[in-house]
């Protein structure tokens, strides 16, 4: 086993014996306690063979050591490797002849990336728990009153009894269109026909409409806009038979299950907390 260090006076340093890791640990270690950041029996509570002993700098002249995923990342897949670093043609290179910064990124990036998959795993676990959860909850209910508490397609809200927290349960639908869809345009276009003879206003304009939910955007069909259609309320039979078929051609391409937390705030608003970094 390896073990490299960093100080921002002597730079990245390889330790070639766990006997030298091990004192530029504890004089990390001390430097930490005298800035007050661990407790003095800290040295009781490590045991040596499972750090890594690198450490990185977080000031002038204080130091911390690496975060435990990076450590257990490291324990399965070494960085260095008798003084040398893999490069992206999977080739050995000497740590001493890499530039002082590409060691830097490598070190950020590999501290952050650690983290991330640590917790993507955390919240997927996390999600899969919360729908147990749910299911339970609904097992019980089924069991004492013989029904299940639920709208359409699943979806649900439970409360807190204060109704501070929300916990919303949602089905979401990639919908697409059969080859029904091809007569379900022909159907239109007869309708609006029928109308142009009778209503040549209303008929232009949902010609229009028609028209503009049939076209295609970056080759494909815009579903939202076919699906719109179907909110108008037209009084013709030939229309109706349309907005039929339309139904009929609906194809449900994939069905995922949403789980969302809401807190009520002083307005009486429920917002979103959110678990998408992006979003946070």
């Amino acid at each position: 086993m390896n073990f490299y260090s960093h100080a921002p006076n002597t730079g990245i340093q390889y330790h070639p014996t766990g006997k030298e890791a091990k004192e530029a640990c504890e004089k990390a270690i001390r430097t930490l306690q005298r800035a007050g950041a661990v407790s003095a029996d800290i040295f009781e509570t490590i045991t040596w063979g499972e750090v890594t002993e690198r450490v990185v700098p977080t000031g002038a002249d204080s130091y911390s050591l690496k975060r435990q995923e990076r450590l257990s990342y490291e324990a399965l897949h070494p960085q260095v490797i008798d003084g040398r670093m893999r490069d992206d043609n999977d080739s050995l290179v000497l740590v001493e002849r890499i530039r002082e910064t590409d060691l830097l990124y490598h070190d950020m990036v590999l501290s952050i990336a650690v983290i991330w998959k640590s917790l993507s795993g955390k919240i997927q676990r996390f999600k899969q728990y919360n729908f147990e959860d749910v299911a339970a909850v609904l097992g019980l209910l089924f069991e004492k009153y013989g029904v299940e508490r639920g709208g359409r397609d699943g979806n649900m809200q439970f409360f807190t009894f204060d109704r501070k927290f929300k916990l919303s349960i949602a089905i979401q639908k990639k919908l697409d269109f059969g080859p029904e869809l091809q007569a379900a345009e022909r159907k239109l276009n007869q309708a609006l026909e029928e109308m142009t003879s009778t209503e040549s206003d209303s008929a232009a304009d949902l010609k229009t409409i028609v028209t503009g939910a049939f076209t295609l955007v970056d080759g494909k069909l815009r579903v939202s806009e076919v699906l719109r259609l179907r909110s108008y309320k037209i009084s013709n039979s030939t229309w109706n038979e349309a907005m039929q078929i339309v139904d009929a051609a609906i194809v449900v391409i994939s069905s995922k299950k949403q789980i969302r937390l809401y807190e009520r705030n002083e307005q009486g608003e429920y917002i979103a907390i959110p678990l998408d970094i992006a979003a946070l």
